[in-house]
């Protein structure tokens, strides 16, 4: 059907994951679709490149283990898309003590002393509050949620929860003060600081995590934008690179949409992977409720950027905790987590900085390339961000790690690419904050944005996807998924026979895990 006359135009902007998500299923399901993104390549915070001698370097995301899924509903093993599997979820050293996290709840819990049972207590809390919500046939706003808990047994200690800070929740949860930074590390790579009320259930992130094995891409996170990127052509869609989009305006014959190369294009439905502020700044007219909608969101509030490092070098690289492919998390101290925010809200970078580090598959190539990632005020108090100074910061992150870890990061020959606030801001737009919004409460779940239901605008041709959008950041494609589905059903598209059994499998696996939390809170009641 693709490129049929009486086929629905549709303009992807953005080709980060979710957008390249809904235009493999768009462009399956008949459409004509053009995505459009502002880089010289796709893949947005999937960035892999070669250094001049040949070594892989990651600059993004590294962890695809959310991504698997969907990858798998649309076969990109055609495309050639394979992955390496490990057990080891995560590594943490904390002042000079390791804890690991594997993939197997009771045997991580074994690893964790006299907080075993405690742990385990973790983990079940966290699958009946993320359980909870996925009950529902939307994302649920935090109101809503806490009406339907308010009926069940336990269900209102579980929403307080959420209202708490990750901190506590950890402390209330775990006796052992290096097993509390451990999951207070994992709760800060959401960009909020874990003293802040209404960040619980981000302390809640690392033991929800256990039951799937990690996962990388062979080839690194180039090549599920690669395949993405086949499996869209396959189907009859196109890719313009060097494409900006500039404005969005209604005319008689559909949806004009400007590019920065002068050769835009006329749609009928637009699928904007941009956050809602940028998306409402293309638009001629603007209705109110999404005016008002956009200005209710915030990037930036506890001025968190993120910088990742590369490490490249000509021979083998350090032995991790975690060893060459589980993500390593390093903190100096106990308290450094709280100490380092309280920096960067006050636009410093961290005296001494903690960090996420791991080895990055060569498949076979020459060196070898160490990732790391940290986090930075988005805004300086000395003034803007310039090269010399992402590369002090970046000199403090490889010099504490290094003391930590006990190995020369950057030894003799090492070449260090350094991707900071910058960098992110020309390579994604808007603050360069990869999750587009912070993830506060007032953001999270069903507010996130408001009044997008179903990733659908007051704007009747457009649609939203990306990380401002539920189920927000991280590598997972659900909402390129999301809004695919909703533009299809409103074009009452029918998808096949093989899609509607995947789908109503889907919706069964997720009741059932629903119904099961919803027995276990009311059990006794």
């Amino acid at each position: 059907m693709s490129g049929s006359s009486d086929a629905t135009r549709v303009a992807v902007v953005g080709g980060g994951h979710n957008g390249l998500v809904a235009a493999v299923l768009l462009a399956r399901a008949g459409c004509e679709v053009t995505v459009l993104e502002q880089a010289a390549e796709v893949g947005g915070c999937l960035w892999t490149q070669r250094t001049p001698s040949g070594v892989v370097i990651e600059r993004g995301a590294i962890d695809h283990g959310g991504m698997r899924a969907i990858a798998g509903e649309l076969g990109l093993e055609r495309f050639g898309l394979t992955w390496r599997e490990r057990e080891l979820l995560s590594a943490f050293r904390v002042d000079g003590e390791d804890r690991l996290f594997t993939a197997d709840a009771a045997q991580t819990a074994d690893g964790l002393g006299a907080d075993r049972d405690r742990y385990l207590a973790l983990v079940s809390r966290a699958r009946m509050l993320f359980d909870a919500v996925d009950m529902f046939a939307q994302p649920p706003t935090p109101t809503s949620l806490a009406a339907m808990l308010s009926s069940l047994r336990g269900g209102d200690d579980l929403f307080r929860t959420v209202l708490m800070s990750a901190e506590r929740v950890i402390a209330d949860g775990l006796d052992d003060p290096r097993t509390r930074a451990a999951l207070g590390l994992y709760a800060a790579h959401s960009q909020l600081p874990p003293w802040a009320p209404g960040s619980g259930a981000m302390g809640l992130l690392l033991p929800a995590g256990h039951g799937e094995p990690g996962v990388r891409p062979v080839g690194g996170s180039r090549a599920l934008a690669d395949a993405l990127r086949a499996a869209l052509e396959a189907a009859g869609g196109h890719v313009r690179v060097e494409a900006s989009v500039t404005a969005m305006t209604q005319t008689r014959d559909g949806v004009r949409v400007d590019t920065s190369d002068g050769e835009g294009v006329v749609v009928d439905r637009v699928v904007s992977s941009l956050d809602l502020g940028r998306t409402t700044a293309l638009l001629d007219r603007v209705p109110d409720a999404t005016a008002a909608s956009a200005r209710t969101l915030v990037s930036g509030s506890f001025n968190v950027a993120e910088m990742t490092l590369s490490i490249a070098r000509p021979g083998a690289g350090p032995r991790l905790p975690g060893g060459d492919e589980a993500i390593t998390f390093v903190q100096a101290g106990l308290d450094d987590l709280r100490r380092g925010f309280g920096d960067i809200v006050a636009g410093r970078a961290p005296r001494r900085p903690w960090a996420m580090v791991t080895g990055v598959d060569q498949d076979g190539g020459p060196g070898s390339a160490t990732w790391i990632s940290t986090v930075v005020p988005l805004r300086r108090a000395s003034g803007a961000w310039t090269e010399r100074a992402e590369e002090r910061a970046a000199q403090s992150v490889i010099e504490t790690v290094s003391s930590q870890l006990d190995v020369d990061l950057a030894g003799e020959g090492a070449e260090v690419t350094v991707t900071g606030p910058r960098t992110w801001m020309q390579r994604i737009g808007g603050t360069g904050n990869p999750n587009h919004i912070d993830l506060t409460l007032d953001q999270m779940f069903g507010w996130r944005p408001p009044g997008a239901a179903g990733h659908r605008t007051e704007v009747p041709w457009l649609y939203l996807t990306g990380a401002g959008t539920p189920p927000g950041g991280g590598l997972s494609g659900v909402s390129g998924r999301a809004a695919a589905t909703a533009l299809l059903h409103d074009l009452d598209a029918r998808p096949s026979a093989g899609a509607r059994l995947r789908s109503v499998a889907g919706e069964v696996g997720g009741l059932w895990s629903a119904m099961k939390t919803y027995l276990q809170m009311r059990r006794g009641a």
